[in-house]
């Protein structure tokens, strides 16, 4: 086998900020809330998309 030569670091670690790196990381939790809200929200609407698709093809029947 050959060895791998590490000599150079790689493009994406030569530009590797770590304060803007940071700052979009403390965004992104900023963030989160707000999409586990729609998320929660597209998810309840498919849940009752499925109810009435189901209750729909459900015929009534009544027991004496």
């Amino acid at each position: 086998m050959i060895p791998v030569e590490i000599g150079k670091p790689s493009l994406r670690r030569h530009l590797f900020n770590t304060r803007l790196n940071e700052e979009s990381m403390l965004t992104s939790l900023d963030l989160v809330q707000e999409l586990r809200d729609q998320v929660r929200i597209q998810e309840e609407a498919s849940k009752l998309r499925a109810q009435h698709r189901y209750n729909t093809k459900v015929k009534p029947r009544s027991f004496h």
